[in-house]
């Protein structure tokens, strides 16, 4: 078992030392994944956002991030500059945090991943290595023959705990945010079906209120109809000379009409 910070004690010479407490580099990444996932600081709230700067450029805001054990933090912001775009189809970049123990890099640093071309591009690949890790901070669509990138382009994946997601203790466990999403939604889900059930209870009910007016107007107008028609209404249109049917013995409105107006 090896733990730090203890005091080395030099058993070695001044010349060349060697420290009995030492540990490497891989040693403190392995303490600090013991305390924290994968992902970014979440303070200030716009930590390592990635915003539309202009033109084909994207900003980065400060913030830090920790990726297998190791930390990183931009202090400034960072301008992307993205790809131009393709006059053959649309594609997909992604901006990313790539941590590498490679000899040439052993560091944390900001990149772009350009896409494929096509008619409904696919996202490109992460790599989730050991020694080569990548989190997304945002996917930026690149829509063929675009000639700049604005914020409707560019989905945030920070809160994406599948890409990315925001820092918090591992210990005793990671925060389950996928579940508490999960439930919001399905709570969400479940009051939209609600609401839409009401609306659609409130429409039928107005409709058919609207109806029973109806056929009650229809009813009390056919009422008065029937009233107006007796022996005494007929004989006076005999009088009058007023045939008060149309052909096949059919109540004729407008002739009744005439009888009223003549007398």
């Amino acid at each position: 078992m090896y733990s730090y910070p203890f005091e080395s004690q030099n058993t070695g010479t001044d010349a060349a030392p060697i420290y009995d407490r030492a540990i490497t580099a891989e040693m403190e990444r392995q303490f600090n994944k013991l305390r924290y996932t994968n992902g970014v600081f979440n303070t200030p709230a716009t930590s390592l956002q990635v915003t539309a700067k202009g033109g084909m450029q994207v900003t980065v805001s400060p913030g830090g991030c920790h990726i297998e054990g190791a930390l990183a933090y931009e202090a400034s912001d960072r301008t992307i500059t993205v790809d131009p775009a393709s006059s053959a189809g649309n594609r997909i970049d992604r901006v990313i945090c790539r941590f590498s123990t490679s000899l040439s890099d052993r560091n944390i640093e900001i990149e772009i991943i350009s896409g494929t071309v096509a008619t409904t591009p696919l996202v490109p690949e992460i790599t989730t290595e050991p020694n080569y890790y990548e989190i997304v901070l945002a996917d930026i669509y690149v829509a063929k023959n675009a000639a700049e990138i604005t914020n409707a382009d560019i989905t945030d994946q920070r809160a994406n705990s599948e890409l990315c997601g925001f820092v918090v203790p591992a210990i005793p466990t990671p925060l389950n945010l996928d579940a508490l999403y999960q439930q919001y939604q399905a709570s969400l889900d479940q009051y939209l079906d609600l609401v839409a059930s009401a609306l659609d209870e409130t429409t039928a009910g107005n409709l058919q209120g609207q109806l029973t007016a109806v056929k009650t107007t229809a009813d009390n107008n056919a009422n008065a109809l029937a009233n107006l028609i007796t022996p005494e209404t007929i004989a006076a249109a005999k009088a009058a000379g007023i045939d008060l049917t149309s052909g096949g013995g059919v109540l004729n409105l407008n002739r009744l009409v005439q009888l009223f107006l003549t007398n």
